[in-house]
């Protein structure tokens, strides 16, 4: 690649689909030169060091799934709040490695974190009538929730790129399929046998988990 195409941006977009592809242990300013046809050093010209580079890919990735815009649309902040899971919820699944950046403070909120922060925010102060402060609050314990959700199925699929052995059920799902490995707690019992496979569907629980958030958030509005 010429200098005049190695750019910040082309940089970005390529560390993007090696993260993507190999996941974050992959990434190395060589490999990324490498897959650009480019020297490594030419590579520090436009991006300063690996720390720099995680930041700029985990706001890039912020910027293309940004919120749709509310303009014109009839949503209450429990459509916002259903909305940004569904958003973030595809996210994870297209990119894995960014439930990791966004859980370290010098990668994560750039600028477009933030502006999908204020849209979600938006909706917490305009209907639950709850300050800046609060509405914040419940908007960064609804990501963290979809994320805990979402790091389920994202630490299933990077594991099952180890060499590890066979998968064996867990032994919650034995317990469910009427054949536990283990006495069963007593709080358990009414669990054997019954198969309720809900309870081990990470996008069935993400919005029966979220509608019970939302309902603690409007709680704690009608008493503040």
């Amino acid at each position: 690649m010429t200098e005049a195409k190695l750019t910040r941006a082309a940089i970005v977009d390529a560390a993007i689909a090696l993260a993507d592809e190999s996941g974050i242990e992959a990434l190395s300013m060589r490999r990324i030169a490498e897959r650009m046809g480019a020297g490594a050093m030419s590579l520090y010209r436009h991006v300063p060091n690996k720390d720099t580079l995680l930041a700029a890919m985990t706001d890039e990735v912020s910027r293309r799934n940004l919120y749709p815009s509310p303009e014109g649309q009839n949503w209450t902040w429990r459509d916002r709040a259903r909305i940004a899971a569904e958003v973030d919820w595809r996210l994870y699944q297209e990119h894995p490695w960014v439930l990791f950046t966004f859980a370290v403070p010098r990668y994560n909120f750039g600028e477009h974190s933030l502006i999908v922060l204020s849209w979600l925010v938006e909706g917490f102060t305009g209907e639950l009538g709850v300050d800046t402060r609060e509405a914040t609050r419940m908007s960064l314990s609804v990501w963290s929730y979809i994320a805990g959700v979402a790091l389920q199925q994202v630490s299933a699929r990077l594991l099952s790129t180890r060499d590890t052995e066979p998968e064996e059920c867990s032994g919650l799902t034995a317990l469910l399929e009427g054949e536990p490995r283990w006495p069963t707690p007593p709080a358990l019992a009414d669990l054997h046998g019954t198969g309720d496979g809900d309870l081990l569907d990470p996008e069935h629980l993400l919005y029966t988990g979220l509608t019970a958030l939302c309902d603690g958030f409007e709680a704690r509005a009608r008493r503040a």
